[in-house]
Parts: structure tokens; C-alpha cells; sequence
């Protein structure tokens, strides 16, 4: 058990542990932060996390390529993901006439909104090379 005494002098610390004393200049221990707590007024430098991610799939029968937008989660659960693509495939198959699974995973997740454009374009590209339509489909 510890006691801590405050002295007047010079604000000193004593703690007797056991018959033991030893004496801590400055300030009591609960006034030093911990070494990985930052410091006061310092901005927060970890952001909450987020996924960004674009749908896509192939339509081989009809040519085209249904793409959505880059589109920013703010829940970057495998949950949450999942039914964002489910909900991709339900508005493919009510737009479109497709009879896609709903389980399956049409989304591409990337790092960063400048990523999972260049990733998005990149595809739209070769799609487009191989003369396919590219349809967006916009708002689902």
C-alpha cells in the first residue's frame, strides 16, 4: 500500500512503500500522462475509418458493363460492405432484368477515393476497348 505525502517544500514527492521512502521532484504521478497519450490541444491524427468502394459487373449476353460510382462508407464493416453489394445486385436485377445472387460480391474496395477511381477508370477502359457499352447505374 502507498501513501503520498506533498511536501512544502519545492512541491516534492515522497511515497513510503513497505518502510520505504522515496523522494519524486515535480508533480504527483497522476499529473504525467501516459507516453502514448498525445498531447493537450493536439488534433486527433487518426480519423475514423471508412472503406471506399465501386460495384461493377459484366453483362457477356448483352455487351455492356453496369458500373456504379466511388462511393465513401462511413462503416467499414464486412457487413456492411456486403449489403451494399446486395443492394447493387437488387437494383441491377429490377433496372436491367439481370437474375444476379444476391450473396455474391460485386464490390471493389480501395484505400483512397483517388485510388478507387484510377482502379474504376482503368476497368471502364478495357471494357470499352473490348467494345462493350458501359452503363452507369447510377443512385441504388
Amino acid at each position: 500500500m502507498a501513501w503520498r505525502f506533498k511536501t512544502g517544500v519545492r512541491s516534492l514527492t515522497m511515497a513510503v512503500l513497505c518502510g520505504l521512502i522515496a523522494v519524486v521532484p515535480g508533480a504527483f504521478a497522476q499529473d504525467i500522462p501516459p507516453a502514448d497519450m498525445p498531447p493537450a490541444g493536439a488534433p486527433d491524427e487518426q480519423a475514423a475509418p471508412t472503406a471506399v468502394l465501386w460495384c461493377s459487373v459484366a453483362d457477356g449476353a448483352n455487351q455492356r458493363l453496369l458500373v456504379s460510382s466511388v462511393t465513401t462508407l462511413t462503416n467499414p464493416s464486412y457487413i456492411t460492405i456486403n449489403t451494399y453489394s446486395g443492394r447493387f445486385g437488387r437494383t441491377v436485377n429490377a433496372r436491367y432484368g439481370l437474375h444476379l445472387g444476391l450473396e455474391g460480391n460485386y464490390c471493389h474496395r480501395a484505400g483512397t477515393v483517388t485510388a478507387a477511381s484510377a482502379a474504376r477508370a482503368a476497368l471502364v477502359a478495357r471494357m470499352a476497348a473490348q467494345n462493350m457499352r458501359i452503363v452507369s447505374v447510377g443512385i441504388f
